[in-house]
């Protein structure tokens, strides 16, 4: 999948289904979810998946750092896009150049803990450039985007803690493409109340 076909999905539907178990795979296939974060399993669970997640028209992202059985190199990498993963997340430089020559969509995450963290963080992600820029925990988005929109490229997706259809609106407010989220309310299509 390339980087403009993964923001076309998130403008479509403004949360990816962050899934951690198997009842998450289950429930995210069948939501209204276009992009499926897997942040935990293993390497036999991915093909089944990828099929019935392509079937469906959805785009596989894979967690490299988080998902066992991948190696974390070239080769690891290049066997997920042999299995048909549309895009990586990582915390590591090295895998988003690996993701990028294996013409995947490299997301590179950034975890925001103090002004310090940002500060390293976004030296080592303009030195990596990644398609695109998570931003952990999403819930401070809106207070950190021009920080972030003066330093980094983007675009962003805001991570973590995103609860409420309220949360998803309000950092897409402030300019983040997309929500990642584990709450299942928030992978179904909400009617404007």
């Amino acid at each position: 999948m390339i980087k403009q076909e993964f923001l076309r999905l998130a403008r479509q539907f403004p949360v990816a289904a962050a899934m951690k178990s198997d009842e998450d795979m289950q429930v995210a296939l069948e939501s209204d979810a276009l992009l499926l974060f897997l942040l935990k399993g293993d390497a036999f669970q991915l093909a089944p998946f990828i099929a019935q997640a392509h079937q469906r028209g959805k785009g596989v992202v894979v967690h490299v750092d988080l998902v066992s059985g991948i190696g974390k190199d070239r080769a690891g990498i290049q066997y997920l896009r042999q299995m048909g993963v549309d895009a990586i997340i990582t915390s590591r430089s090295q895998l988003v150049s690996a993701g990028r020559a294996e013409g995947l969509t490299t997301i590179q995450r950034l975890l925001l803990l103090d002004d310090s963290a940002l500060d390293t963080g976004v030296r080592t992600i303009a030195r990596a450039a990644p398609d695109i820029v998570e931003i952990l925990p999403g819930i401070i988005f809106p207070e950190v985007v021009q920080t972030l929109q003066r330093l980094l490229p983007g675009p962003f997706i805001a991570g973590g803690f995103i609860r409420t259809v309220a949360d998803v609106t309000r950092v897409q407010a402030a300019g983040s493409i997309l929500s990642s989220s584990s709450t299942y309310i928030l992978w179904r299509r909400m009617s404007k109340e």
